[in-house]
């Protein structure tokens, strides 16, 4: 199958899309609200009463599900890393029946890594993000959390198996095709419920949200075409999948999601969204770099030439991407560690995605020369950029969508440097490895070490190095999952002298005019009530003066005296560090924020 049809198709089918996305489905917009109504609402029957239909319950269970499915993932990561260093490392597992060979090992980490680990935690983010820009909840988050078993179940299924001789030869996609129409299927009635979420709320839709559309658009398209893979091994078709699950399906959810949690988190607009706007363009319209590690044996000049110039212009706007969130966070990156994570993995993205794209044109119809580095480049991709905003939205989104904070400011930071030292000492100590063994290989290089009767030992001390180093980023899983979980039941709750979910306390202050779309890109939600001063000459609105809209309790009602009265305003002195811990928490008390934690947790909360 030439690769042009193939191409050609997935644009048609975006462009369609977007068509009806941007229609409210054309002639059938009604008619299809009300058939997807019906369906999310009552399709799987009792079953749907299961879950409680609830603001942001369908993100809280995609985000527990894809931060257990994270720590899955790392730790099969890092086995196959040290089985590569120590192949009898897991021998002795072999007396219960576990004994895989490398190609299902591999296979198993690729299914729990990209369908399973980032897939669900960025559909989490999307989830959270989506009911926040559309009015607060999603059209039905019932069924959508339900949804997130099942997607688990097949996950776990995909993952036995893996292990057995059902696996092919197609880079990421090893199961057979049938595997993934069933994800299909499972993703169909997710992006049904994103489609409604946003013709019910009758807003302008924004970029971010353009970001996930489009990618379960091409989601959808990659469950369908696989089903091709059955015809026969097909090296262009496994080649094109391959790039459409890097760039269509994870890199695009995961820019939605940074162009949406940086400005939110600093209460600052998109420094451009001219550049933001050609992001996503670009993103679906070339071939994305990553993905390295798919190859095409032999390929014409004219299509070599073609894929190549695309493959060169992806990277167009990858850079625009990091210039525009780069820019709009200039100066505030340190504020929030949850930006900190979504920052790094933005910066990563230009470093990898030139490697990839010298690895990507070799391995297309060229001679696969940078065979030897794909691997860790796609290990780099999925894990410290995709895996980097991933962890990023979960520190963000997850306390609005369950509405208490972290437990622990502490354990957010461990987080953070084991994930980021992690993922550092991985990649360039593997490059080490994987250069000295391609070198050592080499036809030439063997037969003058013969000749000279000299043994070459490799870099495997550098290998059990990496592995060791890419541990952290398994920690790292463990570290969030224990804060999101402690979080959830005896974090601070958010009204308690944190921020409101669609309250942005940060000050930004718009000359002239400003638009809806602007207020809605900073943070502030549909039922917020903006104050602006008339008296100002230059017309000016702060967002510091965005406040929410009072909704008067029962203690209200009976006492409304005692409620009316005023908190006296606490000043916070610059020498936090050289008080007592007793001092801070009389000085938490005074200031209405949470007492619970260390001193660093107190000092943090006090400072923000």
């Amino acid at each position: 199958m030439e690769i042009r049809t193939l191409f050609i198709s997935y644009v048609i089918w975006l462009f369609f899309v977007r068509y009806l996305t941007i229609t409210g489905l054309g002639p059938f917009g009604s008619f299809a609200r009300d058939i997807s109504t019906f369906m999310l609402g009552k399709g799987l029957g009792p079953a749907a009463d299961l879950m409680e239909d609830r603001a942001g319950g369908a993100a809280k269970t995609w985000f527990a599900h894809g931060i257990f499915w994270f720590i899955i993932a790392a730790t099969l990561s890092f086995l196959g890393m040290w089985t590569a260093y120590e192949p009898n490392a897991l021998h002795s597992l072999g007396a219960i029946g576990y004994s895989p060979s490398t190609a299902q090992a591999t296979a198993a980490i690729h299914v729990v890594t990209a369908f399973g680990a980032l897939s669900m935690m960025l559909m989490a983010a999307g989830f959270a993000m989506q009911g926040r820009l559309a009015g607060g909840r999603m059209a039905n988050e019932a069924t959508t959390a339900l949804i997130a078993f099942a997607w688990s179940a097949v996950v776990a299924a995909g993952l036995i198996l893996s292990h057995t001789d059902l696996i092919g030869t197609s880079s990421w996609f090893e199961l057979p095709p049938v595997y993934y129409i069933l994800l299909t299927f499972l993703a169909l009635p997710l992006f049904a419920n994103h489609l409604l979420t946003m013709a019910n709320s009758g807003s302008p839709v924004m970029i971010p949200q353009w970001f996930i559309v489009m990618g379960y658009a091409a989601f959808i398209w990659l469950g369908a075409v696989s089903m091709f893979l059955l015809s026969g091994e097909n090296h262009t078709l496994s080649w094109l999948l391959v790039k459409v699950l890097f760039g269509g399906w994870l890199l695009s959810q995961a820019l939605g999601i940074a162009h949406h949690v940086i400005p939110s988190a600093l209460g600052v607009p998109l420094w451009s969204r001219s550049l933001a706007t050609l992001t996503l363009f670009g993103t679906f319209l070339t071939f994305s770099p990553l993905g390295a590690v798919a190859s095409v044996p032999s390929m014409g000049s004219f299509m070599q030439a073609m894929v190549a110039i695309l493959l060169s212009l992806s990277l167009v706007p990858l850079i625009a991407t990091v210039v525009n969130l780069t820019k709009t966070a200039s100066g505030r990156v340190m504020e929030s560690y949850g930006v900190k994570f979504t920052i790094l993995g933005i910066i990563l993205l230009i470093p990898i995605s030139f490697g990839s794209l010298f690895a990507s044109v070799s391995a297309f119809g060229g001679g696969n020369e940078l065979a030897h580095i794909a691997p860790t480049l796609d290990t780099l991709a999925l894990w410290g950029v995709i895996g980097m905003i991933a962890l990023g939205s979960a520190h963000l989104l997850f306390p609005q969508v369950t509405g208490r904070e972290l437990f622990s400011c502490a354990k957010t930071k461990m987080t953070f440097w084991f994930a980021t030292v992690g993922i550092v000492g991985f990649g360039t100590s593997q490059f080490i490895v994987d250069y000295v063994n391609n070198s050592i290989g080499a036809v030439d290089v063997s037969l003058a070490l013969e000749e000279a009767g000299v043994s070459a030992v490799g870099a495997s001390d550098v290998q059990a190095f990496a592995a060791i180093m890419f541990y952290g980023v398994a920690l790292a899983g463990v570290f969030a999952a224990q804060n999101m979980l402690q979080g959830s039941f005896r974090g601070a709750v958010l009204s308690d002298g944190a921020p409101a979910p669609n309250v942005i306390t940060a000050q930004m202050a718009i000359s002239g005019t400003t638009s809806i779309r602007n207020l809605l890109s900073a943070g502030a939600g549909v039922d917020t009530v903006l104050t602006v001063d008339g008296g100002s000459s230059e017309s000016r609105i702060s967002l510091a003066d965005i406040s929410p809209a009072e909704e008067p309790s029962e203690e209200a009602d009976v006492q409304p005296e005692e409620e009316e009265a005023e908190q006296p305003v606490v000043e916070i002195p610059d020498n936090l560090s050289k008080m007592l811990k007793a001092e801070l928490v009389e000085l938490a008390k005074a200031a209405g924020v949470s007492t619970t934690g260390t001193k660093s947790d107190l000092i943090d909360r006090l400072s923000a």
